[in-house]
């Protein structure tokens, strides 16, 4: 049976669904990552593990400890113990244990730890994913909102990105699942098929939404010190200083490195942007 880390955020969500659509029996963890007794509960009897649990969302780099790696610490020896038979884990572009990125280097650690678990694996490293409920394009917009008249384009806007709707991402992770011989002890990475400059895609979304404003260019140097001082004593920041991480470190790989890997082509992220226009985004960042 199918366990799933992580199942009421962002991706998780979204797979339930896929999962309930394609008839699909899946367990959804109820607990802390770094909760052995609960993982080695819950854990009985299931053979896959789908981890998708993580704290990038709250911007603290105390949380990635304790959530991110030492909940897979626990994860991985609840596993063994519960003789899992595979791991299929949810990375970032750019991971690296010896990064100088918080984010990325917590979830190359975790990468590192999943290779020398001895157990069955899948890493899939993927590029930031939007979609209804996203904490990216949504962010972009409500802050293009609330910093009227102007929006912020750190380093000019210049930096490359390669965004991936959250369901063809998903549907990736049904496919990984079916073809389990072909994916197994890989890394895998994940990306939309257009690389798009920051500049240029603000300009799409903020138009999408009905929005209009003066681009302002923000001096890579100034924007973690920017947002720490603006972001940096909320509970759940909307920009955190892993949000800045794209600009330092671009997410991007070949275009067509889906269509490769699956067999099909991801949709164009212009086709997927109304759910920007519905009421209540203003206050997407100010909500988890």
């Amino acid at each position: 049976m199918l366990f799933v880390t992580g199942a009421t955020g962002f991706i998780g969500r979204s797979l339930m669904t896929h999962l309930e659509r394609s008839g699909i029996d899946a367990a959804v963890y109820s607990g802390r990552m770094n909760d052995p007794l609960t993982l080695r509960e819950q854990l009985q009897g299931m053979d896959t593990v789908i981890h998708l649990a993580g704290s990038e969302a709250r911007g603290r780099s105390r949380l990635l400890q304790h959530v991110d790696i030492e909940g897979t610490e626990r994860l991985i020896e609840e596993s063994r113990r519960a003789g899992i038979k595979r791991l299929i884990v949810v990375s970032r572009l750019g991971a690296d244990h010896h990064s100088w990125h918080a984010l990325l280097r917590a979830k190359g650690e975790v990468e590192r730890l999943v290779v020398g678990s001895g157990i069955p694996y899948t890493i899939v490293r993927a590029s930031s994913l939007y979609g209804h409920g996203d904490r990216y394009f949504e962010l972009i917009v409500s802050m293009a909102i609330w910093s009227w008249p102007f929006v912020w384009l750190p380093g000019g806007g210049r930096v490359p990105m390669q965004p991936l709707w959250v369901e063809d991402f998903t549907r990736c992770l049904l496919l990984i699942l079916q073809q389990q011989e072909e994916m197994t002890n890989r890394v895998i990475t994940v990306a939309g098929s257009e690389q798009v400059r920051y500049k240029q895609l603000v300009e799409r979304l903020l138009a999408a939404a009905g929005i209009r404003r003066i681009p302002l260019r923000i001096p890579l140097v100034l924007l973690r010190p920017t947002s720490n001082m603006l972001f940096g004593w909320w509970y759940w920041p909307a920009v955190s200083r892993f949000f800045a991480d794209r600009f330092f470190v671009p997410e991007v790989t070949d275009h067509d490195i889906v269509l490769r890997t699956f067999g099909f082509h991801p949709r164009r992220y212009e086709e997927n942007l109304n759910y920007l226009r519905r009421a209540g985004l203003r206050w997407r960042m100010f909500r988890r």
